[in-house]
This record gives structure tokens, C-alpha cells and sequence, in this order.
């Protein structure tokens, strides 16, 4: 677990809660703004998921959010499933 994450407001939440359900949207996009809005992380926590890809709703942004962000900051996430690929 990254340092931030012990900090967070959604530790202890249901985390199905921050992934999208099959078509795309998020069940209570209000109670995630809520959550991520009022937390004293939250720049660490969209700092991580703009520089890693990962899924779901992270830093009070959702994954095509963190697209137009990254376009405009230039920034290229890293892929985290590299991490398990890597050669001896």
C-alpha cells in the first residue's frame, strides 16, 4: 500500500463503489465526490493515478478525466502490470 492510501477517505469504503458497472458509469458518482472531495490526500491520490494507469475513481476523477489531464500535462502513465513482467 502506497503512504497516501492510509490516509484516505475511502479506506474501509465499499470499493466497488469506485469502478464502473458495464455500461460505463459509476452507481453513485455524488457519494465519490463527496468522499474524494472532502480528502486531505486527494492531490497525492490523483498524482498516482495520473502518472500509473489504473482503473476506477481515483483523486475525485474519473478514468476519462485522467485522460484529458494527461494529454494536457504530457504525461504517459506507467503500466502496473510492467511491474509483474519483469525478466530475471
Amino acid at each position: 500500500m502506497y503512504t497516501f492510501m492510509a490516509k484516505a477517505n475511502c479506506l474501509g469504503t465499499d470499493t466497488e463503489s469506485f469502478f464502473t458497472d458495464s455500461h460505463g458509469t459509476y452507481e453513485h458518482p455524488e457519494m465519490l465526490k463527496r468522499i474524494c472531495g472532502e480528502c486531505t490526500v486527494q492531490t497525492d491520490c490523483l498524482e498516482y493515478a495520473l502518472n500509473n494507469e489504473v482503473k476506477g475513481y481515483w483523486g475525485n476523477t474519473t478514468e476519462q478525466q485522467r485522460i484529458l489531464i494527461r494529454k494536457a500535462k504530457g504525461i504517459v502513465p506507467r503500466r502496473l502490470f510492467e511491474d509483474y513482467n519483469l525478466k530475471d
